[in-house]
Formats: structure tokens, sequence, C-alpha cells
């Protein structure tokens, strides 16, 4: 196919698809990286460069992006979202997730700094939690990735990091938010009483028709279905 060249374009492709990988997750599988050109990443033009298409994305909240294919970095359309949701956020409460050995104490942590803040990039998650990136650091990084598999958390946008007199400085990072305060409740309403397996279904379906000599065994392992 074609390759993509504009942001618009991108959008028109994600939302035709419905999900899409930021790179390659699995051979057969639709993802930016393949259908762009390199040159024309990293140049920091909004409407050509493709790594600034999946912040701007989610920033206009035009599409979802993060760790949301099972845990692996990706784009999920607003008429699929509803879709992901049902099928990989857990029925049962945190809480209760916790008490049965679920989720891990750093992650339990993140949720209740979530609950408390929002809008946090990594650099504030970690100095909120206490740790540094050569100590801890890979704990939160797993259970940042953790709540976005899950459907907690979701990426907002991006920000830089700032200096002692305010200045901007360093390359963006990602900006983390609840997911309901992120997700437009319009994209919630369309399929609001969708069960876990029809939802799971729904989404294999939809990636073995859109990939390569797919099966839906290797897909449901790799999106976390």
């Amino acid at each position: 196919m074609a390759q993509l060249m504009k942001y618009e374009d991108f959008l028109e492709r994600v939302n035709e698809l419905g999900f899409m990988a930021l790179s390659n997750i699995l051979p057969g599988f639709p993802s930016l990286s393949e259908e762009t050109a390199k040159e024309v990443w990293h140049t920091g033009d909004e409407d050509t460069d493709p790594w600034r298409w999946k912040d701007r994305a989610a920033e206009e909240k035009r599409l979802a992006f993060g760790c949301i294919l099972g845990g692996h970095k990706g784009f999920v359309s607003p008429r699929m979202y509803p879709v992901f949701y049902a099928a990989c956020h857990p029925e049962e409460s945190m809480e209760s997730r916790r008490e049965s050995g679920q989720v891990s104490q750093t992650a339990w942590q993140l949720w209740q700094l979530f609950e408390e803040k929002t809008l946090l990039n990594t650099s504030d998650i970690r100095q909120e939690l206490g740790v540094s990136m050569k100590k801890g650091g890979s704990r939160v990084d797993a259970a940042i990735k953790e709540l976005q598999r899950y459907y907690y958390i979701t990426v907002a946008g991006n920000r830089r990091k700032l200096d002692k007199n305010g200045q901007p400085y360093g390359w963006p990072a990602n900006v983390y938010d609840k997911v309901m305060n992120w997700v437009p409740s319009e994209w919630m309403k369309v399929r609001p009483d969708l069960q876990r397996e029809e939802a799971r279904e729904i989404i294999l379906e939809a990636g073995v028709a859109m990939g390569k000599n797919l099966g839906h065994k290797e897909l449901a392992k790799t999106l976390g279905v």
C-alpha cells in the first residue's frame, strides 16, 4: 500500500483499521513504522513526522496512544476504544486485584498516585514515588506499562522537563492521565454493554482481517486478549 505522508492520512488509516502498532510487534500486523519512510521520522514537523503524530493524536484526542496493544505501543481509534476497554480492563476493582496478588506493589502505589494527581510524566512519577532512573526506575517503568495495558492510565500528550529557571530542556516525555479523565465520553457510549468475550472476538476478527497470514492464537497472545 501507499506510504503515509501526512498526519490526516495517518488518522484516516488508523480509523479505517481500528487499531495499529507503532512498530513491528508481529509479522504481518500493520504498524506505523512499516507504513512510513524512515527519513521522515524525527524531523519535528507536526504534519509529516510520524514521531510527532503519536503525541499529537493523543493530545488532540483523535486517537488513543500508548502501551495499549497487549503492552505494546500502538494506536486505537475512537470506535474500537470501548471494545479494547471491555476486553482489557479488569472487571474486579484495583483493591480486589491487589488483595489477590494480581497487582505489584509498585503498580498499586502508582495507581494511588493517579488517584490523587493527574497529568504526570515519567520524571514526575519517579520523583513522587522516590525512585531514580537507576534505582527503582525499571520497576516504575514496568508499572506504567502495566497500567496502560489494562486501560487504567493512558498517554495524554507530552512535555519537556523544566530547569530551575522554568525553561524547558531535553526531549519531550510522555504525560499520562487516568483513562476516565482523558477519554472523550462519546467514545465510551458506542458499546456500553459490550461483554469481555464478545469484545475479544471483535478485536481478533479485525486483526486477522487487516493482517497478513495472522492466526487468532498468535494475535490473541500479542494483543493480550
